[in-house]
């Protein structure tokens, strides 16, 4: 179903590599990450990311806290409002 959705070229993920006990941990964590890595960049590069169409202005939380605030609307936490939009035949 989610190949369907993001135009039928998704593969099947493999995990045989996870659960193999020949490796090593550390190396079985390094291959899903890797892996994982790969997946997020194929899926976000299907989608366009830009700035909300009312463009509100941001500010940061706190010093030291790197989360975005809409100014006047502090009381619902950080938010970033973006539009998201899918690239066809990518």
């Amino acid at each position: 179903m989610l190949g369907a959705a993001l135009g039928g070229e998704l593969r099947a993920l493999n995990i045989s590599h996870i659960i193999d006990s020949s490796q090593d941990v550390e190396n079985r964590i390094l291959d899903s990450v890797i892996e994982m890595q790969a997946f997020l960049v194929t899926l976000v590069r299907m989608f366009n990311i830009s700035h909300a169409d009312h463009h509100p202005q941001i500010k940061r939380a706190k010093p030291g806290l790197m989360a975005p605030i809409v100014l006047g609307e502090e009381h619902k936490g950080a938010q970033l409002p973006l539009k998201i939009t899918a690239i066809r035949n990518a």
